[in-house]
């Protein structure tokens, strides 16, 4: 759960970093429109004045203003323009954050389904033994002398009843094993560690998260996760990115990813 957990880290930060530029941009363009409606006031005012005195400094100063109003519109259109591209960025994190979530809350929910089996099986557990111990105790008791009937009758009470322990205890054996089967099971599933091997369904999405993110804050994540996966995402990403994030990563960490990688370049320059 921890990679996942980082994953989260991350898009957050990005989240935050794109809205903060977002809400820049606007007060920016909120700051040209002020200023141009100012301009537009004072030509107003300059058409007026010269309509009623023609003078060449007043329309040299109207046509000054107007040559200003085009480029602060311009301005303006570029920076509206780059704020809609941050909204759509910001969109996009959104749509990412409640993807991982989603699989974070699947996680989530086969592990307390696995914990809840757990518990049901060992309390059917005791109740086994609970029936074992009965039977252990109605066993001497039918063990003294009698009569050529009262043998024949308890012949058949101790056959039932070693017939019935076997039952019991070979059931006993097959709810241990399966006891300790899905206790490790667990285990591997709150390590939430990728199989050799596995790549994540979303891994495009991967990629484009770990070629934005902080090489420090992603190499800590990669520290955590299985070294194929780690070496499969750094191949995909910028070279310059790849490397500051192997940087940040623990050495032992970062020489081990950095050998799968190697190897596995080699195994791409021999594939037809």
């Amino acid at each position: 759960m921890r990679w996942i957990k980082g994953v989260l880290r991350i898009k957050d930060w990005q989240k935050k970093e794109r809205a903060r530029e977002l809400e820049q941009l606007r007060a920016r363009a909120q700051a040209l429109k002020e200023e141009i409606a100012s301009l537009e006031d004072r030509m107003t005012e300059l058409e007026r004045t010269i309509k009623q005195a023609f003078s060449f400094e007043k329309l040299i100063e109207y046509k000054s203003l107007l040559s200003k109003k085009s480029e602060l519109e311009r301005a303006l259109g570029e920076l509206e323009k780059e704020a809609e591209k941050r909204k759509d960025e910001l969109k996009i994190i959104y749509k990412d954050i409640k993807a991982v979530e989603v699989v974070k809350g699947k996680l989530e929910t086969e592990m307390r389904r696995k914990e809840f089996s757990i518990e049901m099986q060992r309390a059917n557990f005791f109740h086994l033994i609970k029936k074992f111990l009965v039977f252990s105790l109605i066993f001497p008791l039918i063990s003294f002398d009698q009569s050529a009937l009262q043998k024949k009758i308890k012949a058949k009470k101790e056959a039932k009843v070693e017939s019935e322990l076997k039952a019991v205890s070979k059931e006993l054996e097959e709810k241990l094993k399966k006891l300790e089967e899905e206790r490790k099971k667990l285990e591997e599933l709150k390590r939430v560690e990728p199989k050799k091997e596995e790549i994540p369904p979303d891994f495009q999405k991967l990629i484009a998260i770990f070629n934005k993110a902080d090489p420090d804050e992603a190499g800590a994540i990669m520290n955590n996760m299985y070294p194929n996966l780690a070496a499969e995402i750094l191949l995909n990403l910028k070279a310059t990115q790849s490397a500051a994030i192997l940087s940040a990563m623990d050495s032992q960490k970062a020489a081990q990813v950095s050998e799968i990688m190697a190897r596995k370049k080699v195994q791409l320059k021999k594939a037809p």
